[in-house]
This record gives structure tokens, sequence and C-alpha cells, in this order.
């Protein structure tokens, strides 16, 4: 919950309850979590043409302009950042312009495969382990 929360919105109640341990380790992954948004928002899964792609210059182009058009505005959306289900559930009924629709279905199960944001899972998971591991004393 805390790694979704906006900053802005916590109380200073929230804030004292919860610890400083809690809150510095929360802002280091939640650094952490956005450099890497940024990341694969600006960086395209790599495209694989498929043997019935005849233009792939024009494909590869056109791919590349609607991974930044698309998921790159959906991931960065300043006033409303889409989590990456929901940033992929849009992004795959965008138009897809000149992409082969066989490199198109191939480059899309790679996306859908969330392993780009398999990094996001396992840090907030690791780190919420750390963090239990940390603050719960066993007599």
């Amino acid at each position: 919950r805390l790694v979704s929360a906006r900053i802005n919105d916590i109380s200073d109640e929230e804030f004292r309850a919860v610890g400083s341990v809690v809150w510095n380790t929360m802002f280091k992954v939640k650094e952490r979590l956005d450099v890497h948004r940024r990341i694969i928002a600006c960086e395209a899964p790599p495209m694989v043409h498929a043997g019935t792609c005849t233009k792939q210059k024009l494909c590869e182009d056109d791919w590349k302009q609607l991974w930044w058009n698309g998921m790159g505005r959906f991931l960065l959306d300043g006033r409303n950042p889409q989590p990456y289900k929901d940033a992929v559930e849009r992004f795959e009924k965008l138009d897809i312009g000149q992409i082969n629709l066989d490199c198109w279905k191939a480059v899309l199960y790679i996306v859908k495969a969330h392993s780009a944001f398999d990094h996001e899972r396992k840090l907030i998971t690791r780190t919420a382990d750390d963090l239990v591991k940390y603050l719960i004393v066993k007599p």
C-alpha cells in the first residue's frame, strides 16, 4: 500500500506511526521503481520480425513510435500514470499502423508476459520481507 501511495497524501499521523526505518526504505524503493518505470517507458522491447513481414524497417519504426506514444505515455502520464497491467490493456487497443500483424502478435505476447515489470513485484516483495525480518523481533 505504501509503495503505491502518493507521498503528499500521507497524513502526519500516518507518517509518525510508521517510523523512519519504513519511510526511508519506502522512499528508496519508490525511487528505484520510478527509475525502472522510466526505463521501461523509453525502451521498447525488441521487435522480432515474423517471416511474413516484408517491410521490416517500416514495421520497426512504427513499433518504436507506438511504444513511446502509447506505453510510454500511459506509464509516465504526469496526471494519471497507469499501472503496467492497465497500460498494457490500453496499449493493445491502439492502432498498430504499419506493424505487421504477425510481428505485433509476437511482440504483444512478450509485453503481456509482464517480464519487464517482474522486477517491480520482486523488489516490493523482497523489501517487505526484509522489513518484516528487521521490525519483528522474536523473543
